[in-house]
């Protein structure tokens, strides 16, 4: 079984084509529809990865980085970061809360599923 990944997006759309496409890439998807629910979900199921949207109602995607900078469980957990801002100091601003990496949306998936394999070998080392 390859790795386990939540991914938080508001848009259902772009939810339901980015787990089918992991899903193609034998990864196993739990979902989530805002920085909320997806901090629920990643403390009930601890996935070994999480791609999250910045800009979500509830809890944002900054707000979650710092929930889990700061959480026992939560805080080994890679988490890359996409959204349709590319400006350097969102960038910044993610990296610099703790995230894996960035992508701008839209993205090519080839370019997503790279990251997801850089994050996830750093993470085992």
């Amino acid at each position: 079984m390859n790795a386990r990944i939540l991914l938080i997006e508001d848009k259902a759309g772009l939810l339901d084509t980015l787990k089918s496409l992991l899903e193609l890439h034998d990864y196993s998807v739990i979902t989530a529809r805002n920085g909320e629910e997806g901090i629920a979900m990643a403390i009930r199921h601890l996935p070994d990865l999480v791609i999250s949207d910045i800009y979500m109602p509830v809890v944002s995607g900054y707000a979650l980085l710092d929930q889990f900078r700061e959480h026992p469980l939560l805080h080994k957990i890679p988490v890359l970061i996409t959204s349709a801002k590319k400006e350097d100091d969102e960038i910044t601003t993610a990296m610099q809360k703790g995230a894996a990496g960035y992508l701008i949306k839209p993205f090519v998936f080839a370019h997503l599923h790279e990251q997801i394999k850089k994050a996830l070998k750093k993470k085992q080392q």
